[in-house]
C-alpha cells in the first residue's frame, strides 16, 4: 500500500503546487477587449492604411491618382504591418489589463496526462473536477489570454500573403500557394476564435461552482 500512499501523496503535492499558482488569476473583460479591437480598431485601421499605402505608391511611382487601385497590394502590405504593430500595442494597453494571469504556467508542476485532462475540461470534452476547479479555471484564465494575444496578431499574415496573390494572380502558378496560405490562415484564425470561445464559456459555467481547492 505504500507505493499507491507514495503514488497519492506526489499527486496532491502536485496539484497543491498548481493550486498556489491558480489563486488571484482572473479574467476581467478578455473578451469585451478583443471584440472591441475586431469591430473597432481593427477595420478601420485596415481601411485607412490601405488608402493611405495604395495613394503613396501612387505618388512614389509618378502614376495618376486614378490609379490607385492598382497599388491595392502596396496599401494591403502597409496594412499588414498596421495591423502587426497595432496589435501589439492593443495587447499591451488593453488585454494585458484585462486579467490576471500570473508570471508561470499553472499547470507546470501537472503530468503531461494531466495537463491534457485539464485542457479536455476547458474544452468541454471531459467531466469537471471539483478538486481541481482552481487549477482548471486558473489554466482556462492564462489560455484565454495567450489565445486572446494571437488574436491580435493572427491579421498580419494573410495581410502580407495577400499582396503576394494579387501580385501574380493570373501570371503566375505559383499564386495558388499564396491564396492556400491565406486560407489556412484564416482558418487557424477560425480555431482562435473557437478556442477563445470556450475558455470563456468555461470560466462563465464554473464560475459558481463549489471546488474543495478553492
Amino acid at each position: 500500500m505504500s507505493g499507491i500512499e507514495d503514488l497519492m501523496g506526489e499527486s496532491n503535492e502536485r496539484w497543491a503546487q498548481a493550486t498556489k499558482r491558480a489563486h488571484g488569476l482572473a479574467d476581467h473583460g478578455l473578451g469585451e477587449a478583443v471584440k472591441v479591437y475586431y469591430t473597432r480598431f481593427l477595420p478601420g485601421g485596415v481601411i485607412v492604411l490601405v488608402m493611405i499605402g495604395s495613394v503613396v505608391a501612387v505618388l512614389a511611382f509618378g502614376s495618376s491618382l486614378g490609379d490607385w487601385p492598382s497599388y491595392l497590394p502596396f496599401g494591403v502590405m502597409l496594412a499588414g504591418v498596421g495591423a502587426m504593430i497595432g496589435g501589439l500595442i492593443f495587447n499591451s494597453k488593453k488585454v494585458v489589463q484585462a486579467a490576471d494571469y500570473g508570471n508561470v504556467d499553472v499547470t507546470l508542476s501537472l503530468t503531461s496526462e494531466e495537463r491534457k485532462h485539464v485542457r479536455r475540461q476547458i474544452a468541454g470534452r471531459a467531466t469537471v473536477v471539483p478538486e481541481h476547479l482552481t487549477v482548471t479555471r486558473g489554466a482556462a484564465v492564462q489560455m484565454r489570454k495567450a489565445l486572446a494575444t494571437q488574436l491580435l496578431i493572427m491579421p498580419f499574415y494573410p495581410l502580407v500573403f495577400i499582396p503576394q496573390a494579387l501580385n501574380t494572380a493570373g501570371r503566375d502558378p505559383f499564386a495558388w500557394f499564396f491564396v492556400c496560405v491565406i486560407l489556412l490562415l484564416l482558418i487557424g484564425i477560425i480555431f482562435l476564435v473557437r478556442d477563445f470561445g470556450r475558455s470563456g464559456r468555461f470560466l462563465a459555467r464554473t464560475a459558481e461552482q463549489p471546488s474543495g481547492m478553492r
